[in-house]
């Protein structure tokens, strides 16, 4: 038996990694220039060795002779589709650092974005965004002395190999930095603060793949269902208090959440970076209202999770795409004003503070605006 003489090396020779691969020198090419000192764009070399791995094709094996009789693409569609919220969670970073990310992937010629109108069950859905690969341009960048072999593989050198196998890429948390689930901490401490005992963390299965262990749905079909229950209904059943998933997928779709991370200049001003990433908290922070077991307290006023999906079904008139974005957006005028005058130490608690009484005051409009016609 042969051996190298060190047991690690000869157990790793037993283990057949997958996932992502990434060549040793996209550490130099893919690189922030605007720095100062410049240095790899991690998320985006992160990013593209996904995108990568999905455009790689299956083999198709002949079953009796072993042979491959073909080659088979692994997603649906004739383009790899993906939200920068679907990269923002796999990744572990803000939906801007991902569009940020796939921008310069695009401006290095490697990806391009492609926007489309997609319907499914009667439903439409608008500027879905897809991204293309440029294969020559990728190799052009990868090997630019044109060290490939004639059977289109890289040359081996007689040192380390040009290539690093991470880990699955369900596990693979790329190189941007975390976001913390204590969203005020960038905040200075002052005397003045406001506390509650709410968090805005939701327990959503982390699945890169978007796939729920619980009740065998992806994020995709999940949405899908939620979208159907709730507009059928006009309003968000109390169950989905006990399916944070769920809660999850109605709220975004009430507030259009889908469509302002790809196009957040589209409809209103999201493009500062602390607005943007305000309006995501305020998301997040509704869903964890929405979810959170037992008594809570906002603003001073004792609630439950049933009465924050009572509050969301009023302001929401039916449940229609994007009939809370109003709502949600005022709550928004209002919190970045707030944190414009105010030296705010619990950031999340106040967060939801605000929500709730945006949900109240919002609520009051309708019923006024329903009471003069």
């Amino acid at each position: 038996m042969y051996t190298t003489g060190i047991p690690t090396c000869d157990q790793l020779r037993e283990v057949a990694f997958t996932g992502n691969v990434i060549p040793q020198n996209w550490y130099r090419i893919f690189v922030k220039s605007d720095l100062k000192h410049p240095k790899p764009h991690l998320l985006a070399i992160n990013i593209l060795a996904d995108i990568v791995y999905w455009y790689r094709p299956r083999e198709i094996r002949d079953e009796g002779t072993g042979q491959i009789i073909g080659y088979q693409k692994k997603f649906r569609d004739d383009l790899l589709q993906r939200s920068y919220s679907q990269i923002a969670e796999q990744f572990g970073c803000s939906s801007g650092q991902a569009k940020d990310a796939i921008v310069f992937l695009e401006e290095m010629g490697v990806v391009r974005r492609e926007f489309r109108t997609l319907r499914s069950n009667g439903m439409v859905y608008a500027n879905v965004l897809y991204l293309a690969l440029d294969v020559e341009r990728l190799k052009t960048l990868t090997y630019p002395c044109g060290e490939i072999s004639p059977d289109g593989c890289p040359e081996e050198s007689d040192g380390a190999s040009d290539e690093i196998s991470d880990t699955p890429v369900s596990e693979f948390r790329g190189g941007c930095a975390e976001i913390s689930t204590d969203p005020y901490s960038k905040f200075p401490q002052t005397n003045t603060e406001i506390t509650t005992k709410t968090s805005t963390e939701i327990s959503i299965h982390p699945s890169s793949r978007g796939e729920d262990v619980a009740d065998g749905l992806t994020d995709t079909q999940t949405a899908e269902q939620v979208i159907s229950e709730i507009t059928d209904a006009q309003r968000i059943p109390y169950a989905y208090s006990q399916s944070p998933k769920k809660m999850q997928a109605a709220i975004r779709w009430l507030c259009e959440y889908d469509f302002y991370m790809e196009h957040p200049c589209d409809k209103t001003d999201l493009k500062t970076v602390d607005r943007f990433d305000n309006f995501v908290l305020l998301v997040n922070s509704l869903v964890s209202m929405a979810t959170k077991a037992g008594t809570q307290t906002y603003s001073g006023e004792q609630t439950d999770a049933c009465a924050v999906i009572d509050a969301i079904n009023a302001a929401s008139v039916c449940c229609g795409c994007g009939s809370l974005s109003e709502m949600l957006f005022s709550a928004l005028d209002d919190f970045t004003d707030a944190l414009a005058s105010t030296h705010i130490k619990n950031y999340a608690g106040y967060a939801k503070a605000v929500l709730w009484s945006s949900l109240n005051s919002y609520r009051v409009k309708l019923n006024t605006e329903l009471a003069v016609i």
